[in-house]
């Protein structure tokens, strides 16, 4: 079989999803792809394969003979007795003496490159060998924003399902970033990779003010639109449809937020993705004083009284940051605290 020529051969066993050495291959491609750089594996996840062809040439090792001025092997030698080089060089990705990781030198290695000082401090130490220093590279790009979007909804028609689905894809045909939160207990869920589904809670405004946009877009029905009027009152501008709820409480196209047409067929989604809304905004004024019957509360809250309860039904208990079991002792609690771990089924009072 004749041998096939290179000029650099870096050999890496399986390249894996995710993880250091895809991270060093990827850059090194990419910093040094005017080199010559060939990469030979034996199993590889597509995606990173793909990634790296955007630079080098990849191919997949298959028991060829190959002939290269350098051999950079990772972690094993088990390709190096088909290869014939004028340099074979052995990278040292990891602490060896940490990690108490076997090795075995082997004869044609002709020099030991380590990706950090610990590295090859560690490596001379555990094996003898003397190892020299070259750290990995690193080439970013300047990095895009991330959209950060946030909704707090049902995932039905009437509460714009299909609108949010459309919206993503709108985001990812335009290649804009995004991360999208949603607080929701539908189990009828959106597929896809860059919504983050979170269990709902009694207050979300905290998360609400970190995003850039709060997204609803539903159908005309809404009454009156809670999560915008949150939105706006802590800064956040929204993008809706053109319900008459939404418009009624304040929502201004441009201004604090984006209105969207029913149908989605007006969207800028570069104006979205590069504007940089400041507003100020003020909620329409209530006027419960006007019907609530007048006269001082009789409610007292009672934070210092405890209780002794005992767990019914095991939970993690956020207010302790622990698991809670059947199998624990009882434990006191302030009786409004209790009562709300009995309303849950929880816990029950001892007596």
């Amino acid at each position: 079989m004749e041998k096939i020529e290179y000029k650099n051969i870096i050999y890496f066993s399986n390249i894996n999803k995710i993880g250091g050495v895809e991270s060093f291959l990827y850059y090194l491609a990419k910093k040094y792809q005017d080199n010559d750089i060939t990469i030979l594996y034996s199993t590889g996840d597509i995606n990173q394969i793909q990634r790296l062809k955007q630079f080098v040439r990849v191919r997949k090792f298959n028991g060829e003979k190959i002939k290269c001025e350098k051999a950079f092997l990772n972690y094993n030698f088990d390709i190096i007795s088909n290869i014939d080089a004028k340099e074979y060089i052995y990278i040292i990705h990891t602490d060896y003496k940490e990690q108490k990781m076997f090795f075995k030198p082997h004869p044609k290695i002709t020099k030991y490159i380590g990706v950090s000082q610990i590295a090859c401090d560690s490596f001379k130490e555990y094996t003898g060998l003397d190892c020299e220093l070259c750290y990995n590279p690193i080439l970013i790009d300047k990095p895009k924003k991330v959209l950060n979007l946030i909704s707090a909804t049902r995932l039905t028609q009437e509460k714009g399902k299909d609108r949010m689905v459309k919206f993503a894809q709108i985001l990812e045909q335009n290649n804009i970033p995004y991360i999208w939160t949603i607080f929701t207990d539908d189990t009828n869920k959106i597929r896809n990779p860059n919504m983050v589904y979170m269990k709902p809670r009694l207050d979300i405004v905290d998360f609400i003010a970190n995003a850039d946009f709060l997204v609803q877009l539903s159908d005309k029905g809404e009454g009156f639109g809670y999560t915008p009027v949150e939105a706006l009152t802590v800064g956040t501008p929204v993008i809706v449809t053109k319900c008459p709820a939404f418009l009624e409480v304040g929502v201004k196209d441009g201004e604090n937020g984006f209105v969207l047409d029913f149908d989605m067929n007006n969207i800028d989604i570069q104006k979205i993705y590069k504007s940089s809304l400041k507003f100020k905004y003020e909620p329409k004024k209530d006027a419960w004083n006007k019907y609530l019957a007048k006269g001082e509360s009789t409610y007292k809250k009672d934070f210092t009284t405890v209780v002794k309860i005992k767990c019914i039904k095991n939970y993690y208990d956020l207010h302790y940051n622990k698991l809670i079991t059947k199998q624990d002792e009882p434990y006191f609690a302030n009786k409004i605290r209790a009562e709300y771990l009995i309303d849950l089924g929880l816990v029950e009072i001892i007596e």
